[in-house]
């Protein structure tokens, strides 16, 4: 982590986040078969072009990357390829399981967020990835966590963390 990467010509590090959401922002991923296709579906595409999974998580209606060594390619050329070989890919050999939540064909909503990712920061976005998803999936346990002020303890400890 954080190494800079050397090639014939050049040396640096291309890293970035990105975050994708299913057409009209359904949850597609609330189940664990879902998700653990999404992601074999995407390492699969990664591994094709050369670029390092950092982290994933995903939230319900969406999906968190933190992508290393992507020098060879533009932001909107990378995300077209991954979501545009997942979405093939999925709805040809699993439409069973999104059919519910998508039609037509798309997966993906046309947009996405992405930010460039430097060496000094990338630690900070792999961490957030690794872990802030969680508050996507504590709804089962919220009267738990707000009676004992545990979401607003536990976002403030988060933050408290990275000196915000």
């Amino acid at each position: 982590m954080g190494e800079l990467k050397h090639s014939r010509h050049c040396v640096g590090g291309s890293n970035y986040h990105y975050q994708f959401t299913p057409k009209y922002r359904r949850p597609v991923f609330w189940g664990t078969e879902a998700r653990n296709l999404v992601k074999a579906v995407i390492l699969m595409k990664l591994s094709s072009l050369g670029i390092e999974l950092g982290a994933i998580e995903f939230g319900p209606d969406h999906v968190h990357l933190f992508l290393k060594n992507c020098e060879k390619y533009t932001v909107p050329e990378l995300a077209g390829k991954i979501k545009g070989f997942s979405s093939y890919y999925l709805r040809k050999n699993y439409n069973h399981l999104f059919r519910r939540y998508l039609w037509g064909n798309s997966f993906w909503s046309d947009g996405y967020f992405y930010e460039s990712i430097g060496r000094v920061t990338s630690d900070t976005i792999e961490y957030y990835i690794k872990h802030s998803q969680g508050k996507h999936w504590m709804h089962d346990n919220a009267d738990t966590n707000l009676n004992a002020g545990g979401a607003g303890n536990m976002e403030q400890s988060r933050l408290e963390r990275f000196g915000a």
